[in-house]
């Protein structure tokens, strides 16, 4: 028999809900009110003892990046026990205010109002974080809580990455604590926490941000009066750091700082198609060609290119290469060490039989890990690099001399070559920088160069790995990515292992009766004074099998100049040929050879073009990486060429771009443009 009688849990479900009381939504507030001033009591001045990477542990999103969990202690700490003891008090409320135990609605919290918090500049905000207010607490109950915003942030691990995240916004537990948190958001100073959205276009105009990593300060080449100083001299430059570095910094959402910007290593990471060289006596000829600079119609482009010679594989001799690589604590992340056995390995696959490897390690695992090993045997060589791991700070007490001793125990008549791979440690052994530079320099005149490799970032010594590759007459590359060591260490092996010729100088007279204004762009920490041109005693750049190095000057013609001439001055003759606009001269040593050859070439107006396009793709690529590379540095010089104007001279200048290089620029100076647009 079916029961017809009234379910009484659904009549229950009916019963309507009493009023909360006022005494127990007051005990509630209190309650938590007093918890909270409790905990802001227990807290201390401790000293934290940092993290285990020597340094103290940082928030791990970039809107607090540069402050340390020990600076941000009272926004952080009043932001989470508001946030951890508000829903406390609430439900201490809530529970107080039921009658029966059927569960029914709770009351729902309304949205707080906005209270202005001051932003940061736009330059340095890298997210946005959504406002937070003072509600009145009297009206939480009544209202329903809005969708929460989504808020962009970074992390330390990948800056660059804008994430959209949802974030829960809670309100403030009270007006006393909403003020002090809006004060300590307030005193966030630039480069901290922004508190809004980021308007289109702004994004990008930032100043230059300190990295971390350090780099050699300079001052850009300045303008010369030809009739003053009409001779220029400089070292070749072969390194591509500055582009390798400069490019992943823009790809991660950051403008390099300028003096990261070096213009002769961006135009130089380019291969160019000048004319191979006659023969390995002769290892390169200048090509030289005059145009009308892209950025000033008033001036002219000098530029220099020559392509080192390729000798043919049988006749290249054995190489004896000795792995210096870096162990310590801050190699290990996932663009250093991990990188670096990658790196190492694609350049194994690249060496003969008939050349030796050695592996030396310093800092957390120092000490001779492979002693001279024929490269044939790869699997004992990689196996050794993969036993390899990060750790430890404590230098390795005779890193940098054992490499050398094992360089010298398997001495040969080809390439002798130590090759540093570090993210700036450079604590080798030797730690006064000028004493590690003449050790290595005095090592060079013995027939061992220093090749020298960075990784990672926030604690690249570029200034040091610089001046340690040019003291060891060898090249400056920096890894920033599995693509670029297969570049470096497959594509160009030749150029970065095999010299074939040394001490290249160039020195450049210019007529004052033609050029009344020049300039070399670039090459500032390269400069030569005139009388070292011919002393065989001073040490220049080396060039290796298949490099291709290029020079540019801007050049200004008579009568077009910014500088006035002197009234009292003398009028310069010119004591060449009267159509010469200027004289090339250039200097080398064969390897192993300490007199110098002399190569001589007038720049003549048959490599004069009035348009260039007729100059050629190379021509117009050189021309749009220097003009990129001035504009990223903020240079006086070509400003007033749009970021447009220069990705058309780019695409024109792409030519056939064997490996995507020259597309994988234009892209980049798509980057640039978002982070440093034109200025309208």
């Amino acid at each position: 028999m079916t029961d017809h009688r009234p379910d009484p849990f659904e009549n229950l479900g009916n019963t309507p809900l009493p009023p909360p009381r006022s005494e127990a939504r007051a005990a509630a507030l209190a309650a938590a009110r007093a918890a909270f001033a409790e905990a802001e009591a227990k807290k201390t001045d401790a000293v934290t003892q940092g993290s285990g990477r020597r340094r103290r542990l940082m928030s791990i999103t970039s809107i607090f990046k540069g402050f340390s969990i020990m600076d941000m202690r009272i926004p952080v700490g009043t932001a989470a026990v508001a946030l951890l003891l508000l829903p406390l008090g609430y439900q201490l409320y809530s529970t107080t205010a039921m009658t029966s135990v059927t569960e029914a609605p709770r009351p729902q919290i309304q949205q707080p109002v906005t209270a202005p918090v001051p932003p940061a500049p736009a330059e340095e905000s890298m997210a946005a974080v959504p406002q937070q207010g003072t509600p009145d607490m009297a009206a939480a109950d009544s209202a329903a809580p809005a969708a929460p915003e989504p808020m962009l942030f970074e992390t330390e691990a990948a800056p660059a990455k804008r994430v959209a995240t949802p974030i829960t916004v809670m309100p403030a537990p009270a007006p006393a604590i909403a003020a002090q948190q809006s004060d300590a958001y307030s005193a966030v100073p630039a480069g901290g926490m922004a508190n809004r959205s980021i308007a289109p276009g702004e994004f990008g105009r930032m100043a230059p941000q300190p990295s971390g990593d350090e780099f050699t300060k300079f001052d850009e080449q300045r303008l010369k009066v030809a009739a003053e100083e009409p001779v220029s001299t400089f070292s070749i430059d072969v390194d591509t750091a500055s582009y390798s570095y400069a490019r992943r910094m823009l790809e991660d959402g950051y403008v390099p700082e300028p003096d990261a910007v070096r213009i002769e290593e961006l135009i130089n990471y380019f291969p160019y198609d000048y004319p191979a060289a006659p023969s390995a006596e002769v290892p390169f000829q200048p090509t030289l060609k005059v145009f009308p600079t892209p950025w000033n119609a008033k001036t002219q482009i000098l530029s220099i290119g020559i392509r080192g010679y390729e000798p043919p594989a049988e006749a290249i001799a054995p190489s004896n290469l000795v792995f210096l690589i870096d162990t310590s604590g801050s190699m290990d992340e996932p663009d250093k060490l991990p990188l670096l056995k990658r790196s190492f390995a694609l350049l194994l696959d690249q060496l003969s039989d008939k050349d030796t490897v050695s592996i030396v390690a310093y800092a957390g695992s120092a000490g001779v890990v492979l002693e001279p090993t024929r490269a044939g045997e790869k699997a004992k060589i990689l196996s050794a690099l993969d036993d390899l791991s990060a750790g430890g700070s404590t230098a390795g007490a005779d890193g940098i001399e054992l490499a050398y001793r094992l360089a010298e125990e398997g001495k040969t008549n080809g390439t002798n070559r130590v090759i540093l791979a570090t993210d700036g440690d450079f604590n080798v052994g030797i730690d006064n920088p000028d004493a590690l530079k003449q050790f290595i320099a005095k090592k060079r005149q013995s027939g061992i160069s220093l090749s020298v490799l960075g990784f990672g970032r926030g604690n690249l010594d570029d200034a040091t790995m610089q001046a340690l590759a040019q003291n060891g007459n060898g090249n400056a590359s920096y890894i920033s990515n599995f693509a670029e060591a297969k570049k470096v260490l497959v594509e160009e092996v030749g150029g970065t292992l095999h010299t074939i010729a040394q001490d290249v100088k160039i020195q450049v007279e210019f007529n004052p009766a033609l050029v009344s204004e020049y300039r070399l762009i670039g090459y500032e920490t390269r400069h030569l004074e005139r009388e070292d041109f011919n002393n065989d005693a001073v040490d220049a750049g080396d060039i290796g099998a298949g490099h291709t190095v290029t020079a540019l000057y801007e050049i200004t013609p008579v009568g077009a100049g910014q500088v006035d001439p002197l009234r009292y001055g003398n009028t310069a003759t010119a004591t060449g040929g009267s159509e010469e606009i200027a004289f090339l001269k250039m200097r080398y040593k064969l390897p192993g050879e300490s007199v110098s050859q002399l190569i001589e070439q007038p720049v003549t107006p048959e490599v004069v073009y009035d348009n260039i396009t007729l100059a050629g793709p190379d021509a117009q690529f050189a021309a749009a990486v220097a003009a990129f590379g001035q504009k990223l540095k903020g240079s006086v010089y070509g400003a007033d060429m749009t970021w447009a104007e220069i990705t058309a001279l780019a695409k024109a200048g792409r030519g056939e771009d064997e490996g995507g290089y020259r597309a994988e620029f234009i892209r980049l100076i798509g980057d640039a443009a978002l982070l440093e647009p034109d200025a309208k």
